[in-house]
């Protein structure tokens, strides 16, 4: 029994930490869509470990999966360079004029801002 708790925790422990990577790498789609194909692991212990017969609509929903899989990275792989690039270039953050003054920069005001900046009590 204990050592299949520690069979969970070793799988559990590389599944956190391998997550991050495949996400950086692919992408959230790529890897939800990665995740249909976990059921295919219990088909294979089904018919390795117990010989059980599984239905064939088994093998054609994983083929099915994987051909999807195939497909999907292959475009995202094509289209994705171009929108990464085009999205770096295209933000460029500008300051707005209210951040233009400090805090120290409020006796710059004169009177009536002053007074209406400290009812709304930005200074």
């Amino acid at each position: 029994m204990i050592s299949l708790f520690a069979g969970y925790a070793a799988a559990t422990f590389m599944f956190y930490n391998i997550t991050p990577f495949v996400l950086k790498m692919s992408g959230s789609t790529l890897f939800n869509l990665s995740l249909l194909t976990s059921d295919m692991w219990a088909v294979a212990i089904r018919v390795f470990l117990y010989q059980q017969k599984v239905n064939w609509l088994y093998y054609l929903a994983f083929t099915v999966v994987a051909i999807g899989l195939i497909i999907y990275s292959l475009n995202d792989i094509s289209s994705g360079d171009e929108t990464a690039e085009s999205t770096e270039a295209v933000a460029q953050y500008q300051q707005l004029p209210s951040e233009d003054n400090s805090k120290g920069s409020c006796s710059n005001l004169n009177g009536q801002e002053r007074k209406q900046q400290e009812e709304a009590h930005i200074c």
